[in-house]
């Protein structure tokens, strides 16, 4: 007796919510796919757009490198110089504090 109540209760609230959103929901569902579908596709158009990028990247510095190497050296030499100092100093005045 108790499953057929409970049956009936899921039936009528069932019914009573199709009636409320009607053909909607079906319209929602499939937006609501659609939506998901496209975030995909630009998420992996993204991603193979900035694959792309980096490889442009790489190719452009192995160029400038190979066309003057001694630039490059320097440029290399003074960002690690730079990269050294701003580590001594933030860790010099961490301990301070």
């Amino acid at each position: 007796m108790r499953e057929n109540e409970k049956s009936s209760w899921v039936d009528k609230a069932t019914d009573v919510g199709e009636r409320l959103v009607g053909g909607d929901a079906v319209r929602l569902k499939t937006a609501a796919s659609h939506a998901v579908e496209d975030a995909v596709t630009e998420a992996k158009r993204l991603a193979k757009r900035s694959r792309y990028a980096a490889e442009d990247l790489i190719e452009d510095a192995a160029h400038r490198v190979k066309r003057d190497p001694f630039r490059s050296v320097g440029f290399g030499f003074a960002i690690g110089l730079g990269m050294g100092a701003l580590a001594v100093w933030t860790a010099t005045r961490n301990a301070r504090e």
